[in-house]
């Protein structure tokens, strides 16, 4: 079968790729819906993100005073094995 062009058949064809992809209301719609989904997202994200950055900061401040304390029993302690090792 011999190609014909279309010009030659009297038809003007515009090719695929000059065609205008135009968006139909659907398509906006279900686009909006999509945003509005991941906007939602996005913020539970950053809330989340929020609450595990101030839980951190509480537990570094927990963590400190622990090790504050544990700085002083041990001194306690030491000072009692002093005084036991003097008897």
């Amino acid at each position: 079968m011999e190609s014909r062009k279309f010009s030659q058949l009297g038809l003007d064809f515009t090719p695929a790729d000059g065609y205008i992809d135009a968006s139909r209301k659907e398509d906006e719609t279900l686009d909006h819906e999509l945003f509005e989904m991941l906007e939602r997202r996005v913020d539970e994200l950053v809330e989340k993100y929020n609450a595990l950055k101030n839980e951190n900061a509480a537990l570094k401040e927990e963590n400190q005073r622990y090790l504050s304390e544990r700085e002083g029993l041990k001194s306690r302690f030491d000072a009692i094995i002093g005084k036991l090792d003097g008897i």
